[in-house]
């Protein structure tokens, strides 16, 4: 049997903790150029399951397609039986009421990890491609601050369980959602973000608790990523948002 490269060390901060500075990826990101044609156009691949990519309506099929699968998922927030009702009407008109599709921010943990992560004495930053975004979390023990208004990143603040570094989010505006569906939260959310390297590889997971609306809490899917050394990940300035979508936006 061929001797199996040992794992490699997590690098730690003076001290001592692992040190979570680097930009990360997608870990089944590949470091190809994209595909094109004969005629050097950029081809779009559309490999839902189920779906025709040559079909005239490949667009309305592809939104349908997406839709049958997020109903087929296991892990959906369980909200409480009396806003059921709510949860089915945001849905069907998601088209016109979700905020992500209106320039503004996703929120937390709606728009995932971070796309780099930069790491001092008693301080992380979380930078994100998506307009710019950044959140500052400090790591030297103070508490939740009470005179901030309510935000779409809301206030963190993180502490070490061991090599793992734990974030903690509250004071969130209500102008965001979960994800698709309706999935809408209260003000009383708060969110828990655990964020541990091993090597050059970094998981991410995230637990919502919004007692207002939620039956219990939210284990979003957990995510793996890669450390990059790629130029090409680098995370540059996004133009600002200007709403053109929303006009011709329709839900069926």
């Amino acid at each position: 049997q061929p001797a199996q490269n040992p794992p490699k060390a997590t690098p730690r901060t003076a001290d001592g903790r692992p040190d979570l500075t680097g930009l990360w990826v997608a870990g089944n990101a590949g470091n190809r150029p994209p595909a094109t044609d004969e005629k050097g156009s950029l081809q779009v691949y559309l490999a839902l399951p189920g779906l025709n990519p040559n079909s005239p309506n490949v667009f309305k099929e592809m939104d349908e397609v997406a839709v049958k699968l997020r109903a087929a998922n296991p892990n959906k927030p369980v909200y409480k039986p009396e806003l059921l009702t709510k949860v089915k009407e945001l849905s069907d008109l998601q088209a016109k009421l979700d905020p992500a599709f209106f320039c503004k921010l996703p929120g937390v943990p709606r728009m995932g990890p971070p796309a780099q992560i930069v790491q001092s004495t008693g301080l992380v930053v979380l930078l994100y491609g998506d307009q710019n975004a950044f959140r500052v979390v400090p790591t030297d023990g103070r508490r939740h601050r009470e005179d901030v208004e309510p935000s779409y990143l809301g206030d963190s603040i993180g502490s070490w369980e061991g090599d793992t570094l734990v974030v903690e989010a509250n004071q969130f505006t209500e102008d965001t959602w979960l994800g698709s569906d309706g999935y809408f939260h209260s003000s009383a959310m708060r969110v828990i973000e655990r964020f541990q390297r091993v090597g050059d590889v970094l998981q991410y997971s995230a637990t919502v608790h919004d007692p207002e609306v939620l039956a219990e809490p939210w284990n979003i899917p957990p995510r793996t990523l890669r450390l990059s050394a790629d130029p090409s990940d680098a995370i540059v300035e996004t133009p600002p948002c200007i709403e053109r979508d929303a006009p011709h936006m329709l839900t069926n």
